[in-house]
């Protein structure tokens, strides 16, 4: 006689049994019909099975949970998150049907379907789930002329150079250091205290934990924006030189040890706070007595400032009250054309305005219409700026 009694499994039982499919499936090659035919059995065991599919859904809904099944090399790694969101939404696009369908299908229909869904996740993170190294985002970056480039570093970080700027990036397992070397850029900082994230930028350094805040290099200072988070301020600071050493004849000759340079810390800067400090090298020896020079303005900017001053990164110049000078020397950034002031009366004229990056006809027009500044193109890389003459009447 044929029993109709099935052997349940418990929960445990059932929930280990299906991370066990992903592990199986987990590999590049596609699974093969059999695999298929053996996933559609299991899921269409009881209704535990098909509950346990739907609780699936929820699981991956959730990225931090996913160390249950994968523990990544280190925390929060930029392609690893962002592959895993986009999976989730693919798996919420793939269970809905199913939750649709639960009341009124078939089970058999019901367990192909929440199949297909495990088998789409399974070969996806066969692909894309494998967390890359902390060194995978290591180099070189360089935006060009009016260019804004973001780039995801392997922690999690996001980096926006602005025009004509270049970072160095270097990490390791127990460092993250970025040097810029030209022009600005913003920083959004993956939080981890146990892996400090320093940027230099010539003599300076920002160092930060989990924060966002931009550095930009000028011809005699660095200049450093925070929005977000706290940073500290400090100066790389130049070994003091070697004295010479007294030889004796019968002696080997001796050499001094190579010494490290080392930072002294300037100011720590809150949100909406800016500073500028200067870009020189302070001596060893009178790095204490120095570093109050080094500090050569500490702001603390309204919302509004602090908005303007990071204009940039969403590809909008915003000027208010700035002298003509100060606005043709910030425009003249993001573009390979040269504007020059060919009147200097009109130099210390305050300008106001909002203007869309590259587009100088527009902000040209703005200055002819409410300045009676004029734009006369004079080569192809060159453009004087003139007051307008009245007509002739």
């Amino acid at each position: 006689m044929t029993s109709n009694i099935h052997q349940l499994d418990d929960r445990a039982t059932i929930e280990a049994q299906a991370r066990q499919w992903l592990i199986r499936l987990d590999r590049d090659q596609p699974p093969s019909e059999q695999e298929q035919a053996e996933l559609r059995q299991w899921a269409a065991t009881s209704p535990a099975h098909q509950a346990e599919l739907k609780r699936i859904s929820a699981f991956w809904n959730e990225a931090n949970s996913l160390t249950e099944l994968w523990t990544p090399a280190y925390e929060s790694a930029s392609i690893w998150v962002l592959t895993t969101r986009a999976i989730s939404s693919q798996l919420r696009q793939l269970i809905q049907p199913l939750r649709q369908w639960h009341s009124s299908a078939p089970a058999a229909s019901y367990s192909a379907m929440a199949a297909s869904a495990i088998v789409a996740i399974a070969l996806a993170l066969s692909l894309s789930l494998v967390p890359p190294s902390p060194s995978a985002s290591n180099g070189l970056y360089v935006s060009a002329i009016g260019e804004l480039q973001q780039i995801s570093l392997a922690d999690g970080s996001l980096v926006q150079l602005n025009t004509d700027s270049q970072i160095q990036v270097d990490f390791g397992h127990n460092q993250r250091k970025i040097r810029l070397l030209r022009g600005e850029a913003h920083f959004d900082v993956s939080h981890n205290p146990d892996w400090p994230f320093e940027v230099y930028a010539d003599q300076g350094m920002v160092k930060a934990v989990g924060t966002a805040f931009a550095v930009r290099l000028n011809p005699d200072s660095i200049k450093v924006v925070v929005n977000e988070g706290r940073v500290d301020l400090a100066s790389v600071i130049a070994p003091a030189p070697a004295r010479a050493l007294a030889i004796d004849p019968a002696s080997e000759p001796t050499q001094p040890a190579p010494q490290r340079h080392s930072t002294q810390k300037i100011a720590s800067l809150n949100l909406g706070q800016s500073a500028e400090f200067s870009r020189s090298t302070v001596p060893q020896r009178t790095a204490a007595s120095s570093t109050s020079q080094q500090l050569k303005t500490l702001n603390r900017l309204a919302h509004p400032e602090l908005e303007r001053q990071l204009a940039w990164r969403t590809g909008y110049l915003v000027f208010e009250g700035d002298s003509l000078s100060s606005v043709v020397a910030e425009i003249n950034r993001y573009t390979t054309m040269h504007i020059e002031i060919a009147d200097p009366a009109l130099a210390d004229i305050r300008v106001g305005g909002r203007f869309k990056v590259g587009e100088l006809d527009a902000i040209f027009d703005v200055l002819a219409t409410s300045f009676g500044i004029q734009a006369s193109y004079h080569s192809n890389h060159k453009i004087h700026l003139t007051a307008q003459k009245s007509p002739k009447i």
